[in-house]
């Protein structure tokens, strides 16, 4: 049993990060492929996909305790919230083996684990991982855009694109950007 765990959003200047665990119950039917080389649309079709064939958990690390902890022991709490957040829904899946993407995670979880680089590359319950992790992200820069529209974040989702530095020139920060990160 493989556990693939990733997360969508560590570069951003604002918002939170998103981490998916994801057990895969069926092999997809479809070309899974790292969410970055997808366009919205094959996410959103693979999403729905995996929504009614996998097993996972979502979890967010906010803009505030990324300012608080740093971006990389944000993404291990977010990591560690999916995590227990699958367990909890299918306690068997303890002893799965957990992939995450990248070369360092710590965690006092009793799991076994492996860090891969690449693994949304190369494992498909990572890729499977990483597209449910920038979908949801997605969707909530989506909600953050409707509140804060001024900021354009359902374009740029928070990355920092030229023309979400002009508008924080414009309109200062929002309450959703990261105060720890440079911002222009």
């Amino acid at each position: 049993m493989i556990v693939g765990v990733d997360e969508a959003g560590r570069g951003p200047l604002a918002g939170a990060v998103t981490s998916c665990a994801l057990y895969l119950e069926k092999n997809p039917p479809l070309e899974i492929k790292d969410s970055k080389e997808l366009t919205p649309q094959a996410r959103e079709k693979i999403f729905c996909w995996l929504q009614n064939n996998a097993l996972f958990s979502v979890s967010i690390a906010t803009h505030t305790e990324i300012d608080r902890f740093n971006i990389l022991n944000a993404t291990f709490l977010s990591f560690e919230r999916s995590i227990s957040g699958l367990i909890r829904q299918a306690p068997y899946l303890k002893k799965a083996m957990f992939i995450i993407d990248g070369n360092l995670f710590r965690t006092n979880l009793d799991i076994k684990y492996k860090c891969i680089p690449k693994a949304d590359k190369t494992v498909k319950q990572v890729s499977c991982a990483s597209i449910i992790a920038k979908v949801t992200r997605d969707h909530l820069m989506n909600s953050a855009h409707f509140l804060y529209p001024e900021w354009n974040f359902a374009k740029h989702k928070g990355y920092p694109t030229k023309e979400h530095y002009s508008l924080i020139k414009k309109y200062a920060l929002s309450p959703l950007h990261r105060r720890s990160f440079r911002l222009g």
